[in-house]
């Protein structure tokens, strides 16, 4: 269904279910610690192909960013910085 591995899902990431919870713990590709709490039932409707922000609503972006790719916001300033991006929207106007 997918072309690519969600990071979650990855061996750098640990998974651990308690309940009707499911806890993703690691760290970013910044070197931040994260640990990110789902409903079980959310997760297994992500992984038959549900959007991840109707699945996670509770999330904030950046987590839902750090489920897909690793990527926190850290990670995206330092792949797209905020002056290399304001060049080049202005370059485009």
């Amino acid at each position: 269904m997918f072309g690519f591995q969600r990071f979650c899902f990855s061996d750098k990431v640990k998974r651990v279910v308690d309940g009707d919870n499911l806890t993703f713990s690691g760290y970013t590709h910044s070197d931040k610690p994260f640990a990110i709490t789902v409903k079980l039932s959310d997760a297994n409707e992500w992984i038959n192909g549900g959007m991840i922000q109707s699945c996670f609503p509770y999330l904030n972006n950046e987590d839902r960013e750090i489920l897909m790719t690793g990527n926190d916001n850290e990670a995206w300033d330092t792949m797209f910085p905020p002056e290399w991006i304001s060049t080049v929207v202005e370059e485009d106007e």
